[in-house]
């Protein structure tokens, strides 16, 4: 009778997603590190998702990503889990509005100075202002602001202009680089990348900290093609050549074909079928 008794108790307790997807993990037996090697996401990552410490997330859209993608590894609904991780970030941003206490205006003792008062506006408009400076400055796009960089990117795709001719020595420069040539994806600083498959839906999708190095599988270069929000904060090298830049900086970069001899092409200004990627810029904020 008392163990019927905790049950509900114990379910009661389990008051944020974070701790369902843990119990769920601990339930199957899988460390972090399993989860962490089946999403392609980082311990520290899942770790503050389990105790719903969102701040140490990059962004709103990442943990929820994030969070499905921990539910698909832990065999959870992840739409369920997307919705309570979006209610959850609600809460905790209307949770951290201050409140509102009203003074008496029947007590002037209570009233606030000029001075004070003046100083106060001095200090909102400061504030306002360096918020809209990191706003701007940000390039940490929403679940929103994805869609509509989305929406531009397909809207600035045009119909390929006749092909240039064919520089002299790119044929060579390309033949030195075999076709099997391994591609390796390296984090300049913190960078999320994913891989779209050919309908433009993301299928995968990690982040590379500063200097961590990523080789993309043979699999993932016939299936699925590059994107990212940072281009300036990831380094692509085909057998150890590195290529450049995939895209303007601060700009979402998508449609990267990750062919060896595409992004060569890409290297020697060859825009060779597949290598010219879709690129809409981040709006200012």
């Amino acid at each position: 009778m008392a163990e019927e008794e905790g049950a509900p108790q114990g379910e009661l307790a389990i008051t944020r997603t974070g701790d369902r997807l843990r119990l769920a993990r601990e339930a199957a037996g899988l460390s972090l590190a399993d989860i962490a090697t089946r999403t392609r996401i980082t311990q520290r990552h899942l770790l503050a998702i389990e105790k719903s410490e969102f701040s140490e997330l990059p962004g709103r859209t990442y943990v929820t990503g994030f969070a499905r993608a921990y539910a698909r590894a832990v065999d959870l609904p992840e739409a369920e889990i997307g919705t309570e991780i979006r209610r959850e970030l609600e809460e905790d941003q209307y949770g951290a509005r201050p409140l509102y206490e009203a003074y008496e205006p029947t007590d002037p003792a209570r009233l606030p100075t000029a001075r004070l008062t003046w100083t106060l506006v001095v200090v909102a408009l400061i504030l306002v202002s360096a918020y809209g400076v990191w706003r701007f400055l940000s390039v940490e796009p929403d679940e929103a602001l994805i869609a509509a960089q989305n929406r531009d990117a397909d809207a600035s795709e045009a119909p390929s202009a006749t092909a240039p001719a064919t520089k002299a020595g790119t044929a060579t420069g390309q033949a030195a680089i075999a076709a099997n040539a391994p591609v390796v994806l390296t984090g300049i600083s913190e960078v999320w990348i994913g891989f779209d498959d050919a309908t433009g839906k993301t299928e995968n999708w990690r982040t590379l900290d500063a200097g961590e190095t990523y080789e993309v599988p043979p699999a993932y270069i016939e299936q699925f093609t590059l994107r990212t929000s940072i281009p300036q904060a990831l380094k692509v090298t085909v057998g150890g050549r590195d290529i450049g830049a995939v895209g303007p900086a601060d700009t979402l970069v998508k449609g990267v074909s990750l062919k060896p001899a595409d992004l060569v092409a890409r290297a020697e200004g060859n825009g060779a079928p597949g290598s010219t990627p879709a690129a809409a810029p981040l709006p200012k904020r």
